[in-house]
């Protein structure tokens, strides 16, 4: 049924179980991208080279670097399966790497490589970067391109560093895909993508109200209920799920951000415009042969919401389903319309989710922890969309991708092919995979997606409408659109017990813990389907809360927030800890921590106090806090009676330089001044949060660019 009804993507389709020793190569080479500030993209710094030779355990050599900055190195030896991902895991538990991956001898490269599919649709528009950060001088490079291609190319509009471009009109997708390979000989194009369309990875049906086995079922189920014993969720954690946009649901009452509509073509976005601040799903019903010939029509999916549903529908309420966070808040960023949507749109909307400017939009003010994507189509990784995810990875922002349906390898479908993200596959009720499901070693973890009998589906929340939104409702369906928001829910209750996980630790935790597939199914027989089963319960079990994790002589420090003053407070003392906890419901626990040193003797010679004061003013009622020596002493002698000292040394850490750098084993610090007459300051390691309060407009004070309060063990 899946292949019946199932918007056709790509025509090489694998039956049948996978073969064992299918995937046991060596391997030889791997890939990586550092962490921004441990190098620029492309960049192998000295410090950063040894550190990546030491945790690596063997000599590496610099192989070549790709278009988007990513380093490929050839290890000294090959290695098998399990070594080498053992030694990916260390170079991703590290917070120098922003990913890394191995690189399979006859995996796909991140280019034009694969071939043209001949089921795409024509396209019209191209996604291209600049060599140079410098405005473009288009008087010049339009006609220049316009030879090299053989046809006439304006600028439509800008998407952070990425300019996409339009021809006069459609081409087939082989034409497009050699144009920009065409654009790529030039040296004044880092790189170019063909923009192609993407189709959400999901079978809808009817209502049905049968039992969420996905979440409980002893076999096939992610154990939500053990998970949900350590963690039920946080407030503090948004979601950002990229889809369709969102309907009303009560289920979903109090747990929806302001999001964005990204869709640019008006007729495919069917709400009467283009991009827009409302990210509402109107609907994505099509007639036959609408979205291509011999395509037939299908009523509105409400794929959004059933995602949505999934990873957030109000749990412990006595009526309706259980989502996987009990507390978390979702982004609805809306990419999808009749038809499916397009990579370019879908890019815009990576960068909005995680807070970075995109042109013609305001400014995101709850930037996105967890991203899930349940979309996809046959391509290579757009350099454009790699380029967006690494920008929200180093954030420390979650990627959940669908791995798609069309049983084929997911090497070959894309977003899920890119580096860095959680790829997921679908599973089923039996524990093993589901017939549609992709597959290959680029899958990371399978997670429940349905399969066979209608009580083996999906049960999450819909719409009655089938063109137009109406009443409220539940449904059921199959697809590895299902799939990755469990992951992505799990992934979200992490973070609520630890906000400081990288998005590499989060991989690292969840498919380690994985549960074994079916020991008779085609999964037990190599890793074409990941690393196992996704397990809620041993990922939390696996996942140490922030607090538990202070650094030898440090203790953690606490982060609150007081929602009718708008004020943040922070404290390491236990005992003021346990008193605001039991005695001011006011203040909150954000879930944000960082460490330091509260006795001088166990912290190193360089530490210095961090001083706090407190305005007890009516119009302030805020504290404030130092790590500079000076600016203490300028406090205590320009605002007596405004400012008081309650210590000198609240705790201890480590300054930076005038660069705002940290030394080795620190993380840095950033403090943010909110700008208003109450004066009220936000400390946080977070670059999510970092982002949000500058979206927010919180001035950011600090050392150097990044404006470096202090830095923090780690």
């Amino acid at each position: 049924m899946v292949q019946k009804i199932f918007r056709r993507l790509v025509v090489v389709l694998v039956f049948g179980a996978i073969a064992p020793g299918a995937y046991a190569e060596t391997v030889s080479r791997i890939r990586l991208m550092l962490h921004p500030y441990a190098g620029a993209p492309g960049q192998l710094p000295m410090v950063a080279n040894a550190r990546l030779q030491t945790l690596a355990g063997l000599p590496l050599t610099l192989a070549r670097t790709t278009r988007t900055g990513g380093l490929e190195f050839t290890l000294a030896q090959p290695l098998d399966a399990d070594a080498a991902a053992a030694l990916v895991q260390r170079l991703r538990n590290d917070r120098s790497v922003l990913w890394a991956e191995t690189i399979s001898t006859d995996s796909v490269a991140k280019s034009q490589a694969l071939p043209a599919n001949a089921n795409a649709g024509p396209g019209q528009k191209l996604m291209v970067r600049l060599a140079a950060a410098a405005s473009p001088n288009w008087s010049a490079l339009l006609p220049r391109w316009n030879s090299l291609i053989g046809t006439a190319i304006t600028v439509d509009h800008q998407i952070g560093d990425v300019w996409v471009l339009k021809l006069g009109a459609p081409v087939p997708d082989a034409e497009l895909a050699n144009m920009a390979s065409q654009l790529e000989t030039d040296a004044a194009v880092q790189y170019a993508d063909p923009v192609r369309r993407v189709r959400a990875q999901r079978v809808p049906n009817d209502p049905d109200f049968g039992r969420q086995w996905a979440l409980t079922d002893p076999v096939g189920g992610i154990n939500a209920p053990a998970a949900w014993d350590l963690q039920i969720g946080s407030a503090g954690v948004t979601i950002a799920v990229i889809d369709t946009g969102i309907t009303q649901h009560p289920e979903l009452a109090g747990r929806v951000l302001p999001g964005y509509d990204f869709i640019s073509d008006p007729s495919e976005a069917n709400d009467g415009g283009g991009r827009d601040s409302d990210p509402s799903d109107p609907g994505d019903n099509t007639g036959d042969n609408e979205c291509g010939p011999g395509v037939p029509g299908e009523p509105s999916s409400w794929h959004g919401t059933f995602v949505s549903g999934l990873i957030a529908a109000n749990t412990d309420n006595g009526v309706g389903i259980a989502g996987v966070n009990w507390n978390a808040k979702i982004l609805p960023v809306r990419v999808l319309g009749r038809c499916g949507g397009t990579f370019d749109d879908i890019v815009a909307g990576i960068l909005w989710a995680v807070g970075a400017p995109v042109a013609g939009a305001p400014p995101n003010p709850n930037p996105a922890r967890v991203i899930n994507l349940s979309l996809g189509g046959q391509s290579s990784c757009p350099q454009a969309m790699q380029d967006a995810i690494n920008v929200a990875l180093a954030q420390g922002v979650v990627v959940a991708i669908a791995a798609g349906n069309d049983s084929i390898d997911v090497s070959m479908f894309a977003p899920a092919n890119c580096a860095g993200v959680i790829t997921v596959g679908a599973s089923t009720r039996q524990g093993d995979r589901a017939g549609y499901s992709n597959f290959g070693i680029r899958v990371d973890v399978s997670a429940p997606g349905g399969d066979g009998n209608e009580i083996d589906w999906i049960l999450s929340l819909s719409n009655e409408g089938t063109s137009g939104p109406s009443g409220p409702s539940y449904a059921i369906g199959i697809g590895t659109s299902f799939a990755a928001p469990h992951v992505a829910g799990v992934a979200s209750l992490m973070l609520a017990r630890n906000a400081n996980l990288t998005p590499g630790q989060v991989l690292g935790i969840i498919s380690e813990t994985a549960r074994s597939f079916n020991a008779a199914g085609s999964c037990a027989r190599g890793p074409a389907c990941g690393g196992g089963l996704l397990d809620a319960g041993f990922a939390l079990l696996g996942t140490v809360s922030s607090s538990s994790m202070a650094p030898p002589g440090t203790v953690p420090v606490i982060e609150y927030y007081r929602a009718e003053k708008d004020h943040y407070f922070m404290t390491a003392n236990p005992a003021e800890i346990a008193s605001v906890d039991t005695n001011l419901p006011a203040f909150q626990r954000t879930g944000e921590v960082f460490f330091a040193w509260v006795d001088p003797a166990l912290a190193p010679a360089n530490a210095v106090p961090v001083c706090r004061f407190f305005s007890p003013l009516p119009l302030i009622d805020s504290h404030f806090y130092s790590a500079s020596a000076s600016e203490c002493l300028f406090v205590q002698m320009h605002w007596p009676g405004i400012w008081g000292l309650e210590l000198t040394a609240a705790f201890y850490v480590i300054l930076p330089d005038a660069a705002g750098n940290c030394q080795a084993g620190t993380q840095p610090v950033y403090r943010f001044f909110d700008n208003r007459n109450d004066a009220n300051h936000r400390y946080t390691v977070d670059l999510t949060v970092r982002r949000a309060m500058i979206n927010r407009n919180w001035v950011p004070e600090g050392n150097g660019p990044n404006a470096v309060s202090f830095c923090s063990p780690v």
